[in-house]
């Protein structure tokens, strides 16, 4: 029997995912199987997996004819069913793993008797080769040293406060029997979060290894993460199903306001990207998730987190007052919160990398994007119209916007205009 199931889950990673089987196949620890398993893949990925386990027995390919609404969700949990290991580990497909990885993480799992271990990691980002921490880095600051944890309900409180990411935790099988722990499967992200609340809850004893061995793509073609549209929103779906489970188990009294921390989270990650229509879906979503709490609850919230957006955004949410909601959120100040890359190197470099990596449809679909709001044409009617008013410099400004948001676009193309006027061209 492996010692550890290893589930790689792939989806037309075709540029990546060799490099991410090779790291997980040298891994230190040699007994475990690699259960890769691919979500219908329409480029080269599959044939890539085959050629892998023809080389090493210790992957066994599952590879779906097509892909299913469940994406990582159903491909992970086709992997659990298939898997034999003593421990059970997940890896994405185009992430980089630290050669001792698992071994540090098996390890510390044995030594502690835990039944789920779990390391630090970093953030690639694909377009220009940065590598930072992601936002959970201050919270090891309580765990400088590896740690055994007895979970009572504080410190279980304290974990769920991580990001829920599977790929740098190390599952015991028996935990993953016992508390029947599967990825919820429909049309929607993010379905890491509920398996984290469960895994959490129901483990006794947790290791922690605050050590960085993994790298995670971000920013990357055709990545869940990387475009900021209506699937953002989708998050939401997971509070009625993360509450539904604590229900059924008799959790819910303990962990409703940590849910309502949760929420509050999610939405002040996700309001910082809402544009456009998808604001008011925010609010539309919301209001009804946010009725579920009582009005003493949101004021405990803002009693321990401040009086900042987030809390009077739950406020007005409550109220269910969209104009409050868009004042609190910061929408009708006309300024921009979220950060944005530089004009300059940065574009032309992101321009680069998602030529290389994003098809034609998506070209051509930014392409139509960007000309409708160079020339404000409401219809491109016919080919001379586009011909008369379009230069080459302007056609190479719409292929390499690909995977930016059309706010960004604006005024990115605001600034290169006005460098033009300033240098007269």
């Amino acid at each position: 029997m492996p010692q550890i199931s290893i589930i790689v889950t792939a989806y037309n990673i075709e540029e990546y995912i060799a490099e991410s089987l090779s790291s997980i196949a040298g891994q230190t620890l040699r007994n475990i199987e690699i259960i890769v398993v691919d979500d219908g893949s329409t480029d080269t990925t599959p044939q890539i997996i085959r050629n892998f386990a023809a080389r090493d027995p210790r992957i066994k390919p599952i590879l779906f004819s097509q892909n299913t609404i469940g994406g990582v969700a159903s491909a992970a949990n086709a992997g659990i069913d298939a898997a034999s290991g003593d421990f059970i580990g997940f890896a994405d497909g185009d992430d980089r793993y630290a050669p001792e990885m698992f071994e540090k993480l098996w390890r510390a799992a044995i030594e502690t008797d835990s039944e789920l271990a779990m390391c630090r990691y970093t953030l690639l980002d694909e377009a220009d080769g940065t590598v930072v921490e992601p936002a959970e880095a201050n919270r090891w600051r309580s765990y400088p040293q590896q740690v055994a944890l007895d979970l009572d309900r504080k410190l279980r409180k304290d974990i769920l406060h991580f990001i829920s990411v599977p790929w740098r935790k190390l599952y015991r099988r028996d935990l993953v029997e016992r508390a029947g722990l599967r990825f919820p499967v429909g049309d929607f992200f993010f379905e890491d979060n509920p398996f984290h609340w469960m895994s959490i809850i129901e483990a006794n004893r947790i290791v922690l290894v605050p050590e960085r061995l993994c790298q995670h793509r971000v920013a990357r073609a055709g990545q869940t993460m990387a475009t900021v549209d209506e699937r953002l929103l989708r998050i939401f779906q997971h509070h009625d199903i993360i509450r539904d489970w604590l229900v059924q188990r008799n959790y819910l009294s303990d962990y409703h306001i940590d849910l309502l921390h949760w929420i509050s989270s999610q939405l002040s990650w996700v309001s910082l990207r809402a544009e456009g229509d998808i604001r008011r879906r925010l609010f539309d979503i919301l209001v009804p998730l946010i009725a579920q709490y009582a009005s003493e609850d949101i004021r405990n919230y803002g009693r321990i987190n401040g009086r900042g957006r987030t809390v009077q955004m739950l406020e007005a949410l409550k109220a269910a007052d969209y104009n409050r909601f868009r004042q609190a959120a910061g929408w009708t100040s006309g300024l921009s919160i979220r950060g944005r890359a530089p004009v300059g190197a940065s574009l032309w470099r992101r321009g680069l990398h998602h030529l290389k990596h994003t098809g034609v449809r998506q070209t051509a679909s930014m392409t139509m994007t960007y000309m409708t709001d160079r020339f404000g044409l409401r219809r491109l009617g016919t080919s001379k119209t586009v011909h008369d008013k379009l230069s080459n410099q302007d056609l190479m400004m719409a292929l390499i916007v690909l995977q930016r948001d059309i706010r960004s676009l604006r005024q990115e193309i605001k600034a290169l205009s006005r460098t033009n006027d300033s240098k007269g061209t």
